[in-house]
């Protein structure tokens, strides 16, 4: 059970999957639950999306989490979307 923002959780999770499963055409998406820290009140997970999808250059991943922005325009022509997923994910966390 998720106390707090489960809603959240959920979209950042559904925004990360998506990316990876839009960018990867062939291979692999898989999702790794870490536990990182438990105390008496609470527990702390590590999220991880791996994927072996097209690749982001280290220029484009100073772009990523930007508002409207995409790392370069042929891939808002070829995969489509408007730049705001990873911006709300990121704003959520």
């Amino acid at each position: 059970v998720v106390i707090g923002a489960p809603d959240r959780l959920r979209q950042i999770l559904l925004n990360l999957l998506s990316n990876a499963i839009k960018f990867t055409k062939t291979g692999q998406v898989y999702v790794l639950v870490e536990l990182e820290e438990v105390t008496q009140t609470h527990r702390t997970f590590r999220f991880k999306v791996y994927d072996s999808g097209i690749g982001i250059s280290e220029e484009g991943q100073k772009k990523l989490f930007n508002r409207f922005s995409q790392v370069d325009s042929s891939t808002t022509r070829t995969y489509g979307g408007t730049g705001l997923g990873l911006a709300i994910s990121k704003q959520f966390a």
